[in-house]
């Protein structure tokens, strides 16, 4: 369970999904503040370097094509996170492994920490959202 959201907390850390203009709404908040919570609490009782090693590794041992598949799927998650993470951890449609890797090896507990709290409770809740559909087989859910 513990990985599983440390897995998740890495696509909203460094990969940040849509920013909407319209304001979230009042479920939309609370599903985005309370996945917030669970991600700091994982951050906090985590092996930061523990898990960054593990998934270094991982993406060394990866071929090239199937980098690029994965990477593509989760671009499309990524690709509307705020400019400012954006620049800050070069994310591009052609982002390299090293560029990932890099990304991974840089961060700390605190930089996580800014990058969670960066994240808008309406992207939060629509990851959530597209996570269950995806990964769980579950409908919609209604988060709005």
């Amino acid at each position: 369970m513990k990985i599983k959201i440390v897995l998740l907390l890495a696509v909203i850390l460094f990969f940040q999904s849509p920013v909407y203009a319209e304001a979230a709404t009042v479920k939309q908040k609370v599903v985005g503040k309370t996945i917030k919570i669970v991600a700091r609490i994982a951050v906090a009782t985590t092996n930061i370097e523990k898990t960054k090693k593990r998934l270094v590794n991982k993406l060394r041992l990866m071929g090239d094509k199937q980098f690029r598949t994965q990477y593509a799927k989760f671009y499309e998650l990524i690709k509307d996170m705020p400019q400012d993470i954006k620049i800050i951890y070069k994310v591009t449609p052609a982002m390299t492994r090293e560029q990932m890797i890099e990304n991974i090896e840089s961060v700390d507990k605190k930089k996580i920490y800014k990058i969670i709290n960066s994240i808008p409770d309406k992207t939060v809740a629509e990851l959530f959202k597209e996570y269950r559909r995806e990964y769980h087989g579950r409908p919609n859910n209604k988060i709005q």
